[in-house]
């Protein structure tokens, strides 16, 4: 059975890869707006077009990460729920 620091161990790589999706969307709002505020050099285009790429590409990993986390999570629940249950009812 899991005690509740280990609960929250599980739920700490979920919270960080949250946090890492919000801010590759962050950077990509940000470089949205410095391209529409004209505030970009001609030659700062191709590395703010990378940065983007770059920042959709960890937004998709970071998801799938946290859906894996949450999909582990949901397992071991399950199996804690039905450990209890056989522990009550023998």
């Amino acid at each position: 059975m899991m005690d509740i620091n280990e609960k929250d161990e599980r739920r700490e790589p979920i919270d960080a890869v949250a946090d890492a999706g919000r801010l590759a969307r962050g950077l990509d709002q940000l470089l949205e707006s410095l391209a529409h505020a004209n505030q970009l050099d001609p030659l700062d285009v191709e590395g703010i077009l990378a940065l983007r790429s770059i920042s959709h590409r960890c937004a998709e990993r970071i998801g799938d990460a946290a859906h894996i986390l949450e999909a582990q999570n949901e397992i071991l629940y399950a199996e804690e729920r039905a450990a209890n249950q056989n522990r009550r009812e023998g």
